[in-house]
């Protein structure tokens, strides 16, 4: 049997793994607009590690559900 504790970690693991399935990928064009920033101001953003992000090669790769998290905590 579960403690208490222990089943509000498991749920809590089960939902953010439901969240990630639902996430999508965004351009560099796309966090732009959501934030009212410039490509050029969101590729600085990522160099100076203020905005989650993946690159490679020379492109850059924004989880949906990342950049809504950030809008949602910025200050």
């Amino acid at each position: 049997m579960l403690k208490p504790s222990e089943l509000e970690l498991l749920a809590d693991k089960i939902a953010k793994k439901l969240h990630n399935l639902n996430d999508e990928l965004l351009s560099v064009a796309e966090v732009a607009r959501m934030l009212d920033k410039s490509e050029g101001a969101v590729k600085k953003m990522c160099y100076r590690g203020l905005l989650p992000h993946r690159k490679q090669q020379k492109s850059y790769y924004f989880s949906k559900n990342e950049i809504t998290e950030y809008l949602l905590t910025k200050q």
